[in-house]
């Protein structure tokens, strides 16, 4: 990863944090700021593939791949951004799915490196586990939105110094000559 990579992820990172501290001194609204944080993201990551389709992925093996993703990701954005009017659990039961599909693509491919002897596998392993607990969390807590934010900033909190630590990985590179 290249430095100006590097500094990216680290003020990534840090943003993530203040936000998630933000929400956590203002509950109340973190019902509809998460709501906006999952919409945008998603539609920005769906964009993104969609670019990255027709630039690169068509011509290659799989490419259709990224164009169903991109379009998965933009309907989800779109549908996030919509349900900000209905009822909380709707957008809450969204945030217990996204944290249990998360944890559990960490904890399989944590579980796949391990297979592999892969040094870092434990970390990604840790990484499901915890984002499974976070779901299981916002399940329990699935009626007090209060709660469910406070929860929802924790995982933030952690995802955000994931990013930082990521900051600081070294880079393997392999050089052919």
């Amino acid at each position: 990863m290249s430095v100006a990579g590097r500094i990216m992820k680290l003020i990534t990172g840090l943003l993530i944090i203040a936000l998630a501290i933000f929400m956590m001194a203002v509950p109340e609204i973190g019902y509809m700021v998460i709501a906006l944080i999952m919409g945008i993201t998603l539609l920005i990551s769906g964009i993104s593939s969609l670019i990255y389709y027709f630039t690169m992925a068509r011509h290659m093996v799989g490419g259709r791949d990224t164009l169903y993703s991109a379009l998965i990701k933009i309907d989800f954005a779109l549908f996030t951004l919509s349900v900000a009017d209905v009822p909380k659990i709707f957008v809450m039961l969204y945030l217990v799915a996204l944290f249990g599909v998360t944890g559990l693509l960490h904890l399989l491919r944590g579980l796949e490196a391990r297979k592999r002897k892969a040094m870092n596998w434990k970390g990604r392993f840790i990484s499901g586990v915890i984002n499974l607990i976070i779901a299981l969390l916002c399940l329990i807590f699935i009626q007090n939105t209060v709660v469910m934010v406070i929860i929802y900033c924790i995982g933030l909190i952690f995802m955000g110094l994931d990013r930082i630590a990521g900051a600081f990985y070294r880079s393997k590179i392999v050089y052919i000559q």
